[in-house]
């Protein structure tokens, strides 16, 4: 299958999302396509993710291992029909081109 996308934390396929990162810096994880149910932006603070390296605080959101998240000011939000981390928030390496393969390969399922 294609790379439609790749940066030092993940691949994005077709029907897929390979996590390099996802708990600290090891801890690969898989998430496939049909699982996503929506997509959207969002802008992190001190209080919303600016400042997670990784994993979370609820229960509910979850933050792929990212030592630069400091740096970003704005995320993807995935929600996903997962029982716990229904919303995954990835901070790619190249935001606006990350967010077009995204919404072009979620919008077309």
């Amino acid at each position: 299958m294609k790379i439609l996308y790749t940066d030092r934390y993940f691949q994005i396929y077709e029907d897929k999302i390979n996590f390099k990162s996802w708990v600290l810096p090891w801890g690969k994880k898989e998430v496939k396509i049909g699982h996503i149910k929506k997509i959207s932006e969002k802008r992190m603070g001190i209080f919303s993710g600016k400042n997670r390296v990784s994993g979370t605080g609820n229960f509910r959101d979850w933050f792929h291992f990212d030592m630069e998240r400091s740096k970003k000011d704005k995320a993807i939000v995935l929600e996903t029909d997962f029982r716990i981390y229904k919303k995954l928030w990835l901070t790619p390496e190249r935001y606006t081109e990350a967010l077009n393969v995204l919404n072009k390969i979620i919008l077309k399922k």
